[in-house]
């Protein structure tokens, strides 16, 4: 089964926290402090997230793949680069994912 989010526990000190799952774009990754989305954070690296001020209690980072249109988009008598079909494809099992945890 695919990871498509981490759990932790704030314990009102600790700014950073880490993350497992893969995502395409840095707006993918979303975070929620005791059930409630917050912005209130940057990425450390790729695979951290930093509070701006430590949280307390349950914290759930995310990923929420955008659905609305497609990493990219194909046109006739243009070249098909490998690597935009890799981008749908993985959007796509990203998005089946998402929706199988939810």
């Amino acid at each position: 089964m695919a990871t498509t989010e981490d759990l932790h526990t704030g314990n009102g000190v600790d700014v950073l926290y880490s993350f497992t799952f893969p995502y395409i774009k840095e707006s993918h990754i979303k975070v929620s402090v005791g059930g409630i989305n917050t912005t209130a954070y940057t990425l450390a690296n790729a695979t951290t997230v930093q509070f701006n001020s430590p949280p307390s209690g349950a914290i759930r980072i995310y990923r929420d793949t955008n659905i609305d249109s497609v990493s990219s988009e194909f046109f006739a008598g243009s070249s098909i680069r490998a690597q935009d079909l890799n981008d749908n494809y993985t959007q796509t099992l990203y998005a089946a994912q998402e929706s199988k945890d939810s």
